[in-house]
């Protein structure tokens, strides 16, 4: 037979047929939801909100040494928080979960403690003072902790609301604490290195004192100065052998002694020089002892007490000069390996050689004889004492010279490699000073941070709800429980009835034989009750009014004890109903 289409009759009279097959899962199931609503245990949360307010002073001003992320900081507090020891301690006090701990073990006891204590951040779209933009920000967060006691589920909260709050001091105290020891170490270290510096710097500025770079202009103004300086001695070097020479050649020409002379203004060596002497006295007073007339006198006096005589070497010094000029023309047309020039060069060699040993002579022997009285010879032998007195001071200033020259060349010449070494010491110098500037700012910072967590002007944990003593549980939901066991109770009994209905090949109604035998049916005989069929059906009215009444009375108890109770619903009702009133009327 193939399937009909059915009608609301139809489906009346199905569940007219198989009205039990509805009615008693439904019924089984629905007491059974409401049995676990009323036998599930209740469970207790306790919660408190922490704020997470900002630093009070600006961060232009002063700022703090913790720069991570507000809910980075309190998930690594969560993990400091929820560690097996400070959960084993909790446990203990409060002799929490005693069968997991006698069946299992305390870590057991500490996972299941974890489950129940829940972290929530809140977070909120706070305007960001840099970009000027709004972005979602963690403001505050909540702890809350489940128990079956509400005493338990407060007293646990609290605490571990305190180990948070105390957890996140530290860990700033600490933070600061570690940054501000971290830049003291290192400055102390800078330190020690900057003095090692600074040792290295003097040392080698003692031993290149006189050839730093600064120093460079001057040397090269030194060394000019002393080149001149050196030009100019020569100079008067030669125009004061030129004038030795003239005064030899003069005096080579006079006699020491006056034949048959008795007396005259200097009439011996000692007269002349007592009249010097005189005249020095009268300069003395007169002059200061830098005048030229002065130190004349002196000079001449200086000649005179020596009493160093001299002979007469103007031939051999002309001899020289005529050798030299020779030697000259000779290399103008001859090289220098030339027989000529070599047996001139001989020559003159041996001049020089006489030369210098008639001075020698002169000056040791030819001594001034006590009875010179020609004046004239003794002051032409004076002044040529003098010369050669001041040749030999400018021979030995021209020695200074020439070493003070080679100095300030040597100077020059190794200022490149000092230069580049000063300048490495200063160049780590002045980076250990800027590095241990910085540093020292940084360490002022850090202290600045230190005090700020001190004083708790940073930002921080602000408890602005603490944990309270919940009055009702937080689960189960027993109404939803029950409504939800209802409805599937309801579901469940329409399914089992449509599952029988569907397995069933009976004939049931005139409608159903007459399509199964394709005979028209003759007449109908309907159903005809007994007494004791009538009987029952009052009876099962009777049960099902009755159990209807006792579904609402559980249904008002349970709203009663799990909801609200019902003289505070009436009171809600009859209050919205009178504020609803006026409303009508108008």
């Amino acid at each position: 037979m193939e399937d009909q289409p059915q009608n609301l009759d139809d489906y009346l009279a199905i569940l007219k047929r198989r009205k039990w097959q509805l009615i008693l899962p439904a019924l089984v199931l629905a007491i059974l939801a409401i049995l676990a609503a009323l036998l599930i245990p209740p469970v207790y949360r306790s919660s408190a909100t922490i704020l997470i307010e900002r630093q009070e002073i600006p961060s232009d001003l002063v700022r703090t040494t913790v720069t991570s992320y507000a809910d980075q900081r309190i998930q690594v507090i969560s993990q400091r928080v929820m560690t097996t020891s400070n959960l084993g301690e909790l446990i203990n006090k409060y002799d929490l979960y005693p069968d997991i701990r006698r069946k299992q073990s305390i870590n057991a006891a500490v996972e299941k403690m974890r489950e129940d204590v829940k972290l929530n951040m809140i977070s909120a779209d706070v305007l960001d003072p840099q970009s000027g933009k709004a972005q979602e920000a963690t403001i505050a967060f909540s702890i809350s902790f489940d128990s079956g006691s509400p005493e338990t589920a407060q007293k646990i909260a609290n605490d571990v609301v305190s180990l948070f709050l105390q957890e996140n001091l530290e860990r700033r105290a600490a933070a600061a604490n570690e940054a501000s020891a971290f830049l003291n170490a290192e400055a102390d270290r800078l330190g020690q290195e900057i003095n090692t510096l600074e040792a290295r710097l003097a040392a080698f500025k003692e031993e290149h004192g006189d050839n730093l770079p600064e120093l460079a202009a001057l040397n090269r103004e030194l060394m000019m100065r002393s080149d001149e300086r050196l030009r100019d001695n020569a100079q008067s070097a030669r125009t004061l052998e030129q004038q030795a020479l003239y005064l030899e050649s003069e005096l080579a020409q006079l006699s020491p002694t006056l034949l048959g002379a008795t007396g005259g203004s200097a009439t011996s060596l000692d007269s002349y020089l007592e009249e010097l002497q005189a005249k020095y006295v009268r300069a003395k007073e007169r002059y200061s002892p830098s005048h030229p007339d002065r130190i004349q006198l002196e000079k001449e006096i200086a000649a005179l007490q020596q009493q160093v005589g001299q002979s007469s070497i103007a031939a051999i010094q002309a001899r020289l000069d005529e050798l030299r000029a020779e030697l000259a023309s000779l290399k103008k047309r001859y090289s220098e390996d030339h027989p000529d020039v070599a047996a001139m060069r001989r020559s003159i060699r041996e001049t020089e050689t006489k030369l210098a040993t008639a001075r020698q002579q002169m000056r040791t022997d030819d001594v001034v004889r006590q009875d010179a009285n020609n004046p004239a010879y003794v002051q032409l032998r004076v002044k040529l004492d003098s010369v050669r007195l001041e040749l030999t001071s400018l021979r030995e200033t021209r020695k200074e010279l020439e070493h003070e020259l080679e100095l300030y060349e040597k100077r020059l010449t190794e200022a490149p490699r000092i230069e580049q070494e000063y300048r490495a010491l200063t160049r780590d110098y002045e980076n250990a000073m800027l590095k241990y500037k910085e540093i020292k700012e940084k360490g002022l910072q850090a202290e600045l941070a230190q005090a700020l967590e001190r004083d708790r002007k940073s930002e921080r944990f602000s408890l602005i709800e603490p944990p309270l003593r919940p009055e009702k549980p937080f689960k189960p939901n027993r109404l939803a429980i029950v409504v939800l066991g209802l409805v599937l109770a309801f579901a469940a009994g329409v399914g089992n009835l449509a599952l029988q209905e569907s397995m069933h090949r009976g004939l049931f109604g005139a409608k159903a034989v007459q399509e199964a035998t394709r005979i028209p049916l003759l007449a109908v005989i309907p159903y005809v009750a007994t007494d004791a069929e009538r009987a029952a059906a009052r009876r099962r009215v009777r049960l099902i009014l009755g159990g209807i009444i006792a579904g609402i009375a559980v249904m008002l108890a349970l709203v009663h004890f799990l909801i609200m109770p019902l003289d505070v619903i009436w009171f809600v009702l009859m209050r919205r109903f009178d504020a609803a009133l006026p409303g009508l009327g108008a």
